[in-house]
């Protein structure tokens, strides 16, 4: 295949792809996709993207102590999820998941460890419909 942007031949290979979330920047070093050598364009399978994004979700809950309003959203849209849906998965109503993703209440250690069990649950879910893909090396900065 021919990169769109540039038709250089794009190679095969493993690539650090970063990932912002809020304030954080999560990197994965070593993702499987065709990258164009010449330009730095790549694509990335639906479902590796998806895995991805719940392993940067992962990071941010599990590893920072106080993350940003909008972490909180992109776990839950990471599952797939509406707010009403993880309330219930929670015990929670929807009114304190909006409360949480907008930052009128901060977001406690409880909720935070809630979702990245949750958001745990989903990478497990995905690995097993990709076919053994492992993505390693995730960390945050910032």
């Amino acid at each position: 295949m021919n990169c769109p942007s540039c038709q250089t031949a794009m190679l095969f290979g493993t690539h650090p792809i970063s990932t912002q979330i809020g304030a954080h920047l999560v990197v994965n070093a070593s993702v499987p996709h065709e990258r164009c050598p010449s330009c730095g364009y790549y694509e990335l399978d639906a479902e590796v993207a998806e895995l991805i994004e719940v392993q940067a979700a992962i990071v941010v809950m599990s590893e920072t102590t106080e993350p940003a309003p909008k972490a909180a959203r992109v776990a839950r849209k990471a599952m797939g999820m509406s707010q009403v849906t993880l309330a219930q998965e929670l015990g929670l109503t929807q009114e304190s998941i909006s409360r949480y993703e907008t930052g009128a209440l901060p977001i406690v250690p409880e909720y935070r460890l809630a979702l990245a069990g949750l958001l745990g649950r989903e990478e497990r879910k995905l690995r097993g419909s990709t076919n053994t893909l492992q993505l390693a090396n995730t960390g945050t900065e910032g």
